[in-house]
């Protein structure tokens, strides 16, 4: 991956899939779980898809994170970057969970599993959640280390 794009470090560029991404991704996942009629078929499977957008984003997210991190060595002294990217390391789990956890969801319906749909409908809205949260905990950091010279 290349470390810069039109002159900007691709991190900064790939963030905004992120941030707009992953709510979305998770709204869509916490209406499959609320919604039975949306788990099976074609909705259901464009769900996953879309959650499966957020993992890859954030994977790339992630990379160029790290590229970034390495390029610039002045940057591992300072403790709000570090902050930020011990963070956004943790985020590919939460996203992975949720696309995960909307599988495990899509199965039950499928297989017509009662018990097994309700625990996952409310694990996966959780999870979900979970997501949106841990993105805005990574991207907080990163504002913060963005701006935290400018008061």
């Amino acid at each position: 991956m290349t470390y810069k794009i039109f002159g900007l470090p691709t991190h900064i560029l790939v963030i905004h899939l992120i941030v707009v991404g992953i709510p979305v991704a998770a709204l869509l996942t916490v209406a499959m779980a609320a919604r039975p009629r949306w788990r099976g078929g074609r909705i259901g499977l464009a769900i996953v898809l879309v959650d499966v957008v957020a993992v890859v984003g954030t994977w790339i997210a992630r990379i160029s994170g790290l590229q970034f991190f390495n390029h610039q060595s002045g940057l591992r002294s300072l403790k709000q970057v570090t902050d930020h990217k011990n963070l956004g390391l943790t985020l590919i789990w939460y996203v992975l969970g949720m696309l995960l956890a909307a599988i495990l969801l899509v199965l039950a319906e499928k297989y017509e599993r009662p018990p097994l749909t309700t625990i996952f409908a409310i694990a996966t809205a959780a999870v979900a959640i979970a997501a949106v949260v841990q993105t805005i905990r990574v991207g907080d950091a990163g504002a913060r280390a963005v701006w935290s010279g400018y008061k």
